[in-house]
């Protein structure tokens, strides 16, 4: 079994687990996040100093190529690239050493959300303009779009550019939350990847019984009770933790909908009309599932439920 072989080599020693994750980030596109598997997988199995060492591995070739790179059109969209893509594979490593710890996905995504509402809350304070920042790199951004589309449409460049000025206006007092929430996403896809790969090696089906148990606190629900009043009279801080709130309490939902429909025999066919939901009802799809998952922190589903159905 290839894995299998892999696995042994990266356990093997510090060195071919920090070659091994040095070389995969190497790889175009999907080399960052192939690295900091295996940096989260040698944290699962090794504790925290072996995967901060294979992570720094990781790290290194993006500090390395953003301080070589020449200057580019968009330099600052450029830095806050390299560094969405650090942040990602810090945060998947700082999650591995509590879920090592503790072995706990509820801990996981708590620490995930106090992680995300204390950098909207540093970005803020730090940059309190940045709503208009957002405003004017997009604006920037989608100009040069237009006026390349101007030069063979001229009458849809005109019509596109009132539209993205309107679109720019709506999505800049949300957009630091989105970029946020998309480093907690990924940072939880990966660590949840890289516990399947121990899973599969060390503990077969453990992942499964891991995942559908995922139930956040009273705490965080009341926490995203506050954020959803806060949003609603338009308050900056609760705008941007919106999407943060959303993303970890739909992962709560997911557990919830997984867990009951999957003791069901059609229940496969139900969880694909879910994601389908999710993809084609965005972001009302993704929206409820959160809720879903708000009311199970609140009241227990899976108890009830399953008392309704012994």
């Amino acid at each position: 079994m290839l894995l299998r072989r892999f696995t042994d080599f990266v356990l093997r020693g510090r060195l071919q687990a920090i070659g091994a994750a040095f070389v995969l980030s190497l790889v175009p596109l999907f080399g960052a996040s192939m690295g900091v598997l295996v940096a989260a997988f040698v944290t699962l199995r090794r504790g925290a100093l072996e995967g901060t060492l294979v992570l720094c591995a990781v790290i290194a070739p993006y500090l390395l190529s953003y301080a070589i790179s020449p200057k580019a059109a968009q330099p600052q969209l450029m830095m806050v690239a390299t560094v969405t893509i650090i942040a990602i594979n810090v945060l998947t490593g700082l999650l591995a050493v509590i879920l090592r710890r503790y072995s706990n996905w509820n801990l996981v995504i708590e620490a995930s959300i106090l992680a995300g509402v204390v950098l909207v809350c540093i970005i803020h304070l730090v940059f309190p303009e940045v709503q208009n920042w957002w405003g004017a790199e997009l604006t920037a951004y989608l100009k040069k779009t237009a006026a390349m589309i101007g030069q063979f449409a001229p009458d849809e460049a005109n019509a596109q550019e009132a539209l993205q000025a309107n679109m720019i206006a709506s999505i800049k007092r949300y957009i630091t939350g989105f970029v946020i929430a998309s480093v907690i996403f990924n940072a939880l896809l990966q660590l949840v990847i890289a516990r399947w790969w121990q899973a599969i090696i060390f503990n077969p089906g453990g992942l499964r019984k891991e995942l559908h148990q995922i139930r956040l606190s009273y705490i965080s629900a009341s926490v995203f009770i506050a954020v959803l009043g806060l949003a609603y009279i338009d308050n900056p801080f609760s705008l941007d933790m919106m999407p943060i709130m959303v993303t970890a309490f739909c992962a709560a939902g997911l557990s919830l909908i997984h867990c009951l429909l999957l003791s069901n025999k059609a229940g496969w066919f139900w969880l694909i009309l879910v994601y389908l939901g999710m993809i084609f009802v965005f972001p009302a799809g993704i929206i409820f599932i959160a809720m879903t998952g708000l009311l199970d922190s609140l009241f227990n589903l899976r108890k009830h439920l399953r008392r309704m159905n012994p």
